[in-house]
């Protein structure tokens, strides 16, 4: 009997790690950032759904043309796959989960509430919001 409640209490127990893999990743800022993130997606469903895949290929290219400007004004960019993240700052842990929507970019800045853009956008567009809530010069 006590081996058949070990055995049931092993197959009840998390595997070991298994509650990282569960906790949403932690971003700490330490200066001004933007988040872009994308859902994670398989090739069958990509293969599928042209849409979305012509969606993570904007994602894809916009990101990669903005990275380099952003990083010379002095802004963090993180290009992530997951649609729910933690976010800590000098004074706070903060919490996100996208909705319906699961592509975005969330803008913040040690100090600043975050500002959250959802759907693809351009290199310059990201430009132009990263002026705007950073108050920065980016050229």
């Amino acid at each position: 009997m006590r081996v058949v409640a070990l055995l049931a209490l092993a197959l009840l127990l998390p595997c070991p790690g298994s509650a990282q893999q569960l906790k949403p990743p932690l971003f700490v800022i330490h200066k001004p950032t933007i988040i872009a993130f994308f859902p994670a997606m398989t090739s069958d469903q990509l293969d599928k759904d042209e849409d979305t895949n012509e969606a993570l290929s904007d994602f894809q290219f916009y990101a990669g043309a903005v990275k380099p400007r952003l990083q010379n004004a002095g802004i963090d960019f993180i290009d992530t796959d997951a649609i729910a993240f933690r976010v800590q700052t000098r004074k706070a842990r903060l919490r996100f989960s996208a909705g319906k929507i699961t592509v975005g970019y969330y803008f913040i800045a040690p100090g600043k509430k975050p500002h959250i853009l959802y759907g693809v956008m351009t290199d310059e567009d990201l430009i132009d919001e990263a002026r705007k809530y950073f108050h920065l010069a980016i050229k």
